[in-house]
């Protein structure tokens, strides 16, 4: 799908704050809500826009990266980890690994429960974790 100048402008006001109306976006853009509205929608069933987020700035969230290796086909292994929902953000990737998979928790027993349901999938056949002590 081709993005346009009017897209990446409601890309990038969006990136800046997730919670931009659509009036506000449409202000700014010189368009009507109506052409925002379908224009948002339509980066979101195409995948451009993959979820609206927050950044919090708590420093009891807990991450973990996860490399992962497939047993086969990484495509495979990368639906799989994307079906469980458990993870933060997932890079299907070259080198050594087939995957990095971000975790996000507020304890190390989640993080450590969010690996074990992916060191379990058939598709995954091996993983290393690395636990981050802090964001800067």
């Amino acid at each position: 799908m081709k993005i346009d100048e009017k897209d990446q402008k409601i890309l990038s006001l969006l990136k800046k704050n997730s919670k931009m109306s659509n009036i506000d976006i449409s202000k700014k853009l010189g368009i009507t809500e109506g052409a925002v509205r379908s224009r948002i929608k339509k980066l979101l069933d195409n995948k451009t826009i993959r979820r609206f987020t927050i950044d919090t700035s708590s420093s009891s969230v807990l991450f973990a990266v996860l490399m992962a290796k497939a047993k086969t086909e990484t495509k495979k292994m990368m639906e799989d980890i994307h079906n469980l929902a458990v993870h933060f953000d997932a890079y299907e990737i070259s080198g050594e690994y087939d995957g990095c998979i971000i975790l996000e928790a507020e304890n190390m027993e989640e993080i450590d429960r969010k690996i074990d349901l992916i060191r379990k999938l058939k598709s995954v056949s091996e993983t290393r974790t690395f636990i981050s002590f802090g964001r800067w």
